[in-house]
């Protein structure tokens, strides 16, 4: 059959024994060997899975049949290491098979009870477990889009390429199957509108990207994002390649749901998943903290998101450094937090501090709040990003010795500052709230003396009562929602239903409403949708299937909430089967 190969071993050591044996008696004869070993495979048609079936003639009983992605010399490699090599078994024909994943040499050993041994070396170049590359570009003429698209790939010289209006993530959708349909390389001209294009490649891998061009006709003034967490990164590292395909994924699903942006993690903790000058790399880029990726992660969001008409959110945590570590030496070496504590500076030691098992950068210290502000300025001027957001990451919780911990040595000596000059003094409570309100003016103001357009919001918990306590987050939004000059948009996380006792949802929202003293200030609710299914706070997270759907319609008819982030990414995508979810997403459809 034509593009199937099938290699047959040569026994070289009885080959070379018997052509001695002939020299030395001609007159006798030698049997042929008793062991012969065929490998038939398709050495010509991509795929991601290529068997390999072994025609194996033998007189005596097999007892080895392995292999290995592995040049091997000779059988050796195999024999004076039992543990080296897979297995290969028996098929339900009767011939032993085995089934290859990836390029490269292959070595496969079958040896018999007689004792001979043969062994078999090819080289596979058909493997193809990459999707294929697409490439869309655009140009407006005439009120009409001209589009090129072009798909390539690695192994596969043909690709196939459909596409379709909407946004369709899933690459096994029905819509594809009467989709327009071509090879490689075509211009259309396209109306306005969103579009999904899909590359498939000979060996069935799928490349989907969604695309908008020109204004959307059913976009909407309500804001609707996604939270895109660390979590939802990996800390092994990427290629440039593996991070565009993850981000194309998941911005692809953010589109398909019919949101309209997203906020992603940029730094996590006191990191940078972007080329910073005071923040070190991120793990969750490179694998490692302070190892440079070698290219640009929020270059490539930003963009992709863009090209998908979502609107991209810087969302950064200011202050926590380590989440289960006190150890500075656990950082990077180019950390500001490691410097801070190791260099020989007895001033700036307490910039970092140690508070329950972590590590926070100091809010009262200004040099902190330079490097934070600094770092958000470089963001701004760098990237087109649309927003900067924060969570609920600021003071942690102090518990009953909150006078006498964490900053408390910084408010003593503002307290003495301040009487020594016969001036009044705050609260430390009060005092820690102004320290995140000056951080948050600061940020506001570089914000928009970079670019009045960028949006700066911050999303605290809901526990309202929780935010006033003097003993812990110090998040006076109270203050942020009724005045100028702190933040574009507030998006508590009203993480309960109308079950909670304390926190029933309805109730939690219309406080947060009656707090929103300044028009200009716009007001986000932050749904829990990783609930959906999870027993608690009575029965409606796992009973009530329009558990969702019903915050979403309760806060729009308030008339007074501008949109909705939901938590997160992750839940959304492995709850996607959930009813509760399907039925929440039906409504920004």
């Amino acid at each position: 059959m034509r593009g199937h190969h099938c290699k047959k071993s040569i026994p070289w050591l009885m080959l070379i024994f018997s052509v001695v044996f002939l020299m030395l008696n001609k007159e006798t004869k030698v049997n042929a060997a008793s062991l012969q070993v065929q490998a038939c495979y398709d050495a010509n048609t991509p795929t991601n899975a290529l068997e390999v079936v072994l025609s194996v003639n033998s007189t005596s009983e097999i007892t080895m049949a392995k292999y290995d992605y592995k040049r091997a010399a000779n059988t050796r490699y195999f024999t004076e290491n039992t543990k080296k090599g897979t297995n290969i078994e028996k098929n339900s024909d009767g011939n032993y098979s085995f089934v290859i994943n990836q390029n490269g040499y292959v070595s496969v050993i079958v040896a018999n009870a007689a004792g001979e041994e043969q062994l078999l070396v090819f080289k596979i170049k058909n493997i193809d477990v990459t999707s294929p590359e697409l490439e869309i570009t655009s140009k407006q003429s005439n009120g009409v889009y001209r589009i090129n698209v072009s798909a390539t790939d690695d192994v596969s010289r043909n690709v196939s390429v459909r596409y379709v209006s909407g946004a369709y993530a899933s690459p096994t959708d029905t819509v594809w199957e009467n989709a327009d349909t071509f090879t490689n390389n075509k211009s259309l001209i396209l109306r306005e509108g969103k579009y999904t294009f899909m590359a498939i490649d000979e060996a069935g891998n799928r490349h989907v990207i969604i695309q908008r061009f020109g204004e959307d006709e059913a976009s909407t003034d309500e804001f609707r994002a996604v939270w895109i967490a660390y979590l939802d990164f990996k800390t092994t590292g990427y290629t440039k390649k593996e991070f565009k395909t993850h981000i194309e994924t998941m911005f692809n699903e953010v589109c398909a749901m019919n949101m309209n942006a997203v906020v992603v993690h940029v730094r996590p903790f006191g990191d940078a998943m972007y080329d910073s000058n005071y923040f070190p790399w991120s793990r969750y880029v490179s694998g490692t903290q302070g190892k440079d990726p070698g290219f640009d992660p929020l270059e490539i969001m930003v963009e992709e998101a863009h090209k998908r008409g979502l609107e991209f959110h810087a969302w950064l945590n200011p202050y926590r450094i380590t989440s289960n570590s006190t150890n500075v030496k656990d950082l990077s070496k180019d950390n500001p937090a490691r410097i801070f504590r190791t260099d020989s500076k007895k001033s700036n030691d307490r910039n970092v501090l140690t508070y329950d098992g972590k590590l926070y950068y100091n809010p009262a210290v200004k040099e902190v709040q330079t490097l934070i502000v600094d770092g958000i300025r470089e963001i701004v001027l760098n990237y087109d990003v649309d927003g900067i957001h924060f969570d609920d990451y600021f003071y942690p919780t102090l518990g009953k010795n909150f006078t006498k911990n964490f900053d408390a040595p910084e408010y003593e000596t503002y307290k003495q500052k301040q009487i020594n000059r016969n001036a009044d003094y705050l609260s430390i409570a009060d005092w820690r709230r102004e320290n995140v309100n000056t951080l948050i003016r600061n940020i506001y103001s570089t914000v928009k003396k970079i670019n009045p357009e960028v949006v700066f919001g911050i999303s605290p918990g809901g526990f309202m009562d929780s935010l006033k306590a003097d003993d812990k987050y110090y998040v006076d939004f109270e203050t942020w929602l009724g005045h100028d000059g702190y933040i574009d948009y507030l998006c508590p996380q009203l993480y309960w239903s109308n079950d909670h006792s304390i926190y029933p949802y309805n109730d939690i929202l219309n406080r947060f409403i009656a707090a929103a003293k300044n028009p200009d200030v716009k007001l986000y609710v932050g749904v829990g949708a990783y609930k959906a299914g999870i027993k608690t706070e009575g029965t409606d997270w796992y009973k009530n299937a329009n558990v969702l759907r019903n915050m979403i319609r309760y806060a729009r008819n308030t008339n007074e909430v501008d949109g909705f982030i939901i938590y997160s990414y992750k839940y959304l995508i492995s709850k996607r089967n959930h009813t509760a979810i399907i039925n929440m997403l039906k409504e920004f459809k």
